[in-house]
């Protein structure tokens, strides 16, 4: 009877959070069914209720976090917003995604590959998919001006590297809270990017767009440059 009442209170959710604790202490492939069960107090059957086998729970880790990051990314892309703010915001929720879950966050990152292959390439798919956001979304504050000239691709890696640093280092109970310092990255991100010349209703004068002019230049000369290379 003790049995049935553990089916009927436990939630996914629970089932996830002390999966992703066990895959982190004892591995994935060191992990079973069996342990995760005792470790939540219920038997075999009642965990198969909800998850067949490790894989599905690793899969569901996977779609809660990746796939998620990537489809949030995308609304935000959808809403039209100036650079500024949708680089905001796509730090900010995607910062969130991994603070309210970081130990989820590095079950995915270290055991995504054993995943089944059809699986792992909707979660490769993901990923290009959220860093061509986020350097869609920078790209736009270089051509309109806002941003600074830099290489739209590498300044999204590094923002999204932030956020996923953070789920080896937050601690829940420390100084700072997930939410103070979603607010960080983004506004460390935003500085980083935008111009110093540019404020809200600046506007750009003649030097400043000499200059921007020059930093144009210079740029498509290390593209060339580049390409050069290459062909060589």
């Amino acid at each position: 009877m003790a049995r049935k009442t553990a089916k009927i209170n436990v939630v996914p959710q629970a089932i996830l959070e002390t999966a992703s604790n066990l895959f982190i202490k004892r591995g994935y492939e060191g992990t079973s069914m069996q342990d995760i069960a005792l470790e939540l107090g219920i038997s075999r059957s009642a965990l198969y209720y909800y998850f067949k086998n490790k894989e599905e729970i690793l899969a569901s880790l996977t779609e809660g976090l990746t796939i998620a990051a990537q489809q949030l990314a995308s609304q935000v892309v959808e809403k039209g917003k100036a650079p500024e703010e949708a680089l905001r915001e796509l730090v900010h929720q995607h910062a969130k995604l991994i603070l309210y879950r970081p130990v989820q966050f590095r079950v995915v990152e270290r055991a995504e590959g054993s995943l089944p292959q059809e699986q792992q390439k909707i979660a490769e798919s993901a990923r290009r998919i959220l860093l061509q956001k986020f350097t869609e979304v920078i790209q736009r504050g270089i051509d309109d001006g806002r941003f600074r000239l830099v290489n739209a691709k590498m300044a999204s890696f590094a923002i999204i590297g932030m956020c996923n640093w953070t789920a080896w280092w937050f601690k829940a109970d420390g100084a700072k809270t997930a939410e103070e310092i979603a607010e960080m990255l983004a506004d460390f991100s935003l500085h980083a990017l935008e111009r110093g010349e540019v404020k809200k209703g600046a506007k750009v004068g003649v030097g400043e767009s000499l200059r921007m002019l020059e930093e144009n230049l210079s740029q498509l000369k290390e593209v060339i440059d580049t390409q050069n290379r290459i062909r060589q």
